[in-house]
């Protein structure tokens, strides 16, 4: 048990042994180690100056100059001095001066020899301070060398030359290019044309020459690209550039000779007016109002909008008109005859009639069936222009004749087209309306209004060849005249003051029975006569359709009264 015993003894000794060794390698080799650092802290080194001289120094003293929170003297930041200087300090400073503005970005476009430059005034820049100031507050922060103070000569002789050759950082921005595609479009956009052909803008009323304006090329600009090569030299920061913009030019396909050289006359209706000054003097006004108007393509003519209401107080005078199937004096009476003249060079020109109404009856100066009725709020008269090219409206009075005329692209290949009118039936009245009248002598006659024969009428469009050979006829409208009995006022008063009554099948007096005079008027019987024709043009020219037409167009349907006709 002692042997034992006396055996882990002599094991504890000899562990307490080992650590006191180990402890005491290590102090020695720290004692020797602070030795070596304070015999090399007291060691000088070799520094050479910046005039080439060299010079002792400790690493106190070399530390004592390196070791500071502040940015080392001779250092730059855009030629400003920021030496001495903390990091903060510095980056406060410059951030409160203009050190470099979007003004000097000298981006600017090239297009066709000129020189456009850009605005960036208004664009967002970021200056990159704190990362310069870090940088330069780095500098001579550490060295190179194998040893420690091979490391410390290094910045020590960095700073050195500091004084002598100043370090100067340089800032640089970023220029937010979310604003460059307006800043560039505001300057191409208004320099892009849209090509202009040769265009008709008035027609001259006295050379009878349409107004024409040249036409102009078009310009192009590519200006998608023009953005994309600008924010491109922002992010790759070549501020002074010049790019150039791509474009092309479109030119026009008419030009105004080729339109000279194929404008002129397409046709033109005339007729015979009567004797009527007034009736003359409306003809005149209508025609005045009419010079010279010009249709683009695809615009429209309405009589009624355009000419407006005939009044006394724009000239109109009392003359003719149709009103209850006859004659009465009203103001604007006879301008049916021009707008029938109208009507006439509309078809002839081959343009689309939109709306036309026959009269009440056949007019006198054109063929049955191609008349145009026109009155204030009620029929109306409407073309558009379907052809390619303008067209202007030439009308004129001279000497009781009247004459409406359309200029325009002439038709293909020489073609003219005439305007006829045929009629297809007749028929007379059967009867005559007679109408009691107790403010005349009993037996006494007067004709109020005359009779007209019911008639059925077609137009036709007839087609002519540059050498006059007919090629074609197509019905174009059809015509219904109701019959329109003879009215004949019967007078009914007696010497006694008693009135009277008639037979209204033949207008004879009935003795018998008389009553009181009265007050009132004789009672006008109007039947409504529908005479509205079906005017759009036929789809089978061969065939027309006709819906509008009455079951029988031999007899036309008898009326006692027909619409008004104020301009007869």
């Amino acid at each position: 048990m002692k042997k034992n015993g006396t055996r882990k003894s002599k094991k504890g000794n000899g562990a307490r042994t080992a650590i006191i060794a180990v402890v005491v390698v290590v102090l020695l080799v720290a004692l020797g180690a602070t030795a070596y650092f304070v015999t090399n802290s007291e060691k000088k080194q070799s520094v050479v100056t910046p005039d080439g001289k060299v010079v002792k120094m400790t690493v106190e003293e070399m530390e004592s100059k390196l070791n500071t929170e502040l940015i080392y003297n001779g250092i730059k930041i855009n030629g400003i001095d920021v030496g001495g200087m903390t990091k903060q300090q510095a980056i406060d400073m410059l951030s409160g001066m203009n050190i470099q503005s979007p003004d000097e970005i000298k981006i600017s476009l090239l297009m066709d020899g000129e020189n456009l430059p850009l605005d960036f005034s208004g664009f967002d820049v970021n200056h990159n301070i704190e990362q310069v100031v870090e940088d330069a507050y780095g500098y001579a922060r550490t060295g190179e060398g194998q040893t420690a103070e091979q490391q410390l000569v290094d910045r020590y002789q960095k700073c050195l030359l500091l004084e002598t050759q100043p370090k100067d950082f340089e800032l640089s921005f970023t220029v937010d290019t979310e604003g460059v595609s307006e800043v560039v479009g505001t300057i191409l956009a208004p320099l892009e044309q849209e090509v202009m052909q040769a265009s008709v803008t008035g027609f001259d009323k006295e050379t009878l020459l349409f107004v024409i304006e040249e036409s102009q090329p078009g310009i192009d600009i590519d200006i998608e690209t023009a953005i994309a090569d600008v924010k491109s030299a922002i992010d790759n920061k070549e501020y002074d550039k010049v790019i150039t913009v791509g474009f092309s030019m479109i030119e026009p396909t008419t030009a105004k000779a080729d339109l000279e050289s194929s404008m002129g006359l397409i046709s033109s209706t005339s007729s015979k007016t009567t004797s009527d000054s007034n009736r003359n003097t409306n003809i005149r006004l209508i025609c005045e109002t009419i010079d010279g108007l010009v249709l683009q393509p695809g615009e429209s003519f309405n009589f009624n909008d355009f000419i407006g209401k005939r009044t006394a107080d724009k000239g109109y005078r009392e003359a003719g008109g149709i009103y209850d199937g006859a004659l009465r004096q009203e103001l604007g009476g006879g301008i049916c005859q021009p707008n029938t003249m109208l009507f006439h060079s509309v078809v002839k020109a081959d343009l689309q009639v939109d709306l036309r109404k026959p009269h009440s009856w056949p007019s006198t100066y054109v063929d049955t069936g191609t008349d145009a009725t026109v009155t204030w709020g009620g029929a109306n008269f409407q073309f558009t222009n379907t052809s390619e090219y303008p067209i202007a409206i030439h009308a004129f009075y001279a000497d009781q004749k009247v004459t409406v005329e359309i200029f325009g692209h002439a038709l293909p290949d020489g073609m003219t087209i005439d305007f006829i009118g045929e009629v297809n039936s007749s028929s007379a009245p059967t009867s005559v309306e007679y109408v009691a009248d107790p403010t005349k002598p009993i037996g006494t006659q007067s004709q109020e209004r005359g009779s007209h024969n019911g008639i059925s009428a077609s137009a036709y469009k007839v087609y002519y060849d540059a050498e006059g050979n007919e090629i074609l006829r197509e019905k174009a409208f059809s015509s219904y005249y109701p019959v329109i009995r003879a009215k004949v006022l019967v007078g009914v008063l007696n010497p006694d003051g008693t009135v009277a009554t008639i037979d209204p099948a033949t207008g004879a007096v009935i003795t018998t029975a008389p009553t009181l005079p009265s007050d009132t008027v004789p009672s006008d019987t109007t039947p409504v006569v529908d005479t509205t024709p079906t005017n759009a043009a036929p789809t089978d020219p061969a065939d027309p359709a006709d819906p509008a037409a009455p079951a029988d167009p031999a007899a036309p349907t008898e009326a006692t009264a027909s619409p008004a006709d104020p301009g007869v």
